[in-house]
């Protein structure tokens, strides 16, 4: 079996971007659509993969794989299935930039 046909769910990829301070020096946060309809397979992390996990992952809820894109840093978040889930963290798996896993933390329901 492919890597490609074990890819059972879509995804979009956003980027969180400020705008200009207001008066009071607050910033509007806006949601950017970086990718959409990204096939991909999430699953959810168990409790061992999270107490022997480097700290910077152990508090991912969950793992995303996909085939690799290339990612800014920053904020970033991903909507899959009707939730939105922060990007804690990634890695690039099998070498040669071929897939990537991002580790998430679920957060939100999509409005």
């Amino acid at each position: 079996m492919s890597f490609k046909a074990l890819l059972n769910r879509v995804c979009d990829i956003e980027k969180l971007s400020l705008g200009s301070a207001d008066a009071y020096g607050s910033r509007s946060e806006t949601w950017e659509t970086l990718k959409s309809e990204v096939p991909c397979r999430i699953r959810t992390r168990s409790a061992g993969e999270k107490h022997y996990s480097s700290p910077e992952y152990q508090y991912a809820t969950h793992s995303l794989y996909l085939e690799f894109l290339s990612l800014p840093q920053g904020r970033l978040r991903a909507k899959i299935g009707g939730f939105y889930y922060d990007i804690t963290g990634r890695i690039e798996l099998g070498g040669a930039k071929k897939y990537l896993c991002l580790y998430l933390e679920r957060k939100t329901v999509c409005p």
